[in-house]
């Protein structure tokens, strides 16, 4: 008689999760009959063995820019291998490398040339890496070349994420122009910047802009009638059969393109994630409750992630005002807030900010939508000031979550709130 596990579910509607992985490729793109033939049009010079066209392609987040690509150049790949059977694997000609720019940003949300130097030297490299510190610039991006000329052919380049490539975008210039500036022999060399910044683009410099924008593709966001094709598409082989019908497609559906901008990437994480809860709860099949259940959740943490992303000052007075909001005390002014967040980043073995300086922090988390202030006028006597709490976004658990996902040094660190109002002059609130 067999045993059972107390991880096993009564009921099982998941058959393949992979599928719903940001790994996965799908086998068909669906929906994108338009963008992808300007996609294959702008690839085909490789094909053809001619220089390689740059390309930029923008458009919202989850609208399929980034598995069109991975799609676009396993069939290129393909393609040139079956064309060039005949010939050894080193001359087959063609090579691509993808880095996301997001992965390397640090906290002030950009990444150098440098850094995407690196990370691509990494890529191209089989066997040791290269330390992201301790080099100088000319001599990583010598590393660079000196990789891509070894590898000959045609290489294209894939920057996911370019918009994270901060002011510093020599890079974006220099690497479609290398050969043309004898930085390599053997190798030409394209360049696909991905990006969801509409602004990104008319932010770079002119040179820049000229070389990366060759050509332009954009992703507009999917209509809810198109998601529902994507993910009934992706529902038939990572489900199993009767565990969930059209009504609960069409919700997730809609959802994402009300809250999301039409993001598949949305619209499949609220099925998996209704398929889990369904599970959980041990029913079947997947009901509207469980979309709405997933999308509480995910929504949860989408809001944690956003505040584990800002820099530490920020992370820092976020934590301050919610210590301040779970003890009753705000809307709270800046003075009170800055005494909190001096005993904080104290506690984290950093240099707080003057009040001055933490203000333009609080400034701008008010207008991200973290923060929510309003303007207070007691006349001549008590004069103009603003005061501060959490937005009705944000709950002061998603704070202490993000805190402790960003390894912030600040547990069982506590908060003497009557002393802090004290020394800002605000003891009687």
């Amino acid at each position: 008689m067999g045993s059972s596990s107390i991880f096993e579910d009564d009921v099982e509607i998941i058959r393949d999760a992979d599928l719903f992985t940001e790994e996965h490729t799908p086998a068909e793109i669906l929906c994108r009959d338009d963008v992808m033939q300007d996609y294959v049009n702008a690839l085909k010079p490789v094909y053809k063995g001619r220089p390689p066209r740059n390309a930029f392609l923008y458009g919202d987040t989850g609208v399929g820019k980034t598995a069109a690509t991975k799609y676009l150049l396993q069939e290129l790949d393909a393609d040139i291998d079956a064309r060039n059977d005949d010939a050894p694997g080193d001359e087959r000609g063609f090579t691509y490398v993808r880095v996301n720019c997001q992965n390397l940003a640090p906290a002030d949300g950009t990444a150098s040339s440098y850094q995407v130097a690196i990370a691509l030297v990494n890529e191209l490299r089989d066997g040791e890496t290269v330390s992201s510190t301790g080099y100088a610039a000319r001599e990583v991006y010598e590393m660079l070349y000196d990789e891509l000329d070894d590898i000959g052919g045609t290489v294209l380049i894939v920057l996911d994420e370019v918009d994270r490539v901060g002011e510093s975008d020599t890079l974006l210039y220099d690497l479609p122009r290398a050969r043309d500036i004898g930085y390599v022999e053997n190798t030409r060399i394209g360049l696909i910047g991905i990006s969801n910044d509409y602004t990104f683009r008319s932010n770079l410099s002119p040179k820049v802009r000229d070389t990366l924008c060759e050509t332009e593709i954009k992703f507009p966001a999917y209509t809810a009638e198109e998601l529902e094709a994507i993910i009934e598409a992706r529902a038939e082989r990572a489900l199993h059969p009767d565990t969930y019908g059209k009504e609960v497609l069409s919700l997730c559906a809609a959802l994402a393109v009300r809250n999301s901008s039409g993001s598949a990437r949305r619209a499949m994480d609220l099925l998996k994630q209704a398929a889990e809860q369904a599970e959980n709860e041990g029913h079947v099949p997947i009901e509207p409750d469980d979309v709405y259940a997933a999308k509480e959740e995910l929504d949860y943490g989408d809001m944690v992630e956003s505040v584990a992303d800002q820099d530490q000052h920020k992370q820092l007075i976020l934590s301050a005002v919610a210590r301040l909001d779970a003890d009753g005390r705000t809307p709270v002014r800046t003075k009170a807030i800055h005494a909190a967040y001096r005993r904080l980043a104290q506690a984290a073995g950093d240099d707080p900010l003057s009040q001055r300086g933490m203000y333009n922090h609080l400034t701008r988390l008010d207008m991200l939508g973290f923060l929510h202030s309003y303007q207070n006028n007691e006349g001549l006597r008590g004069g103009q000031y603003n005061t501060y709490e959490l937005s009705e976004a944000l709950t002061v658990a998603q704070v202490e979550d993000a805190v402790d996902d960003s390894e912030l040094p600040l547990d069982g660190v506590t908060l003497d709130i009557e002393r802090i109002l004290r020394d800002a002059g605000l003891a009687d609130g």
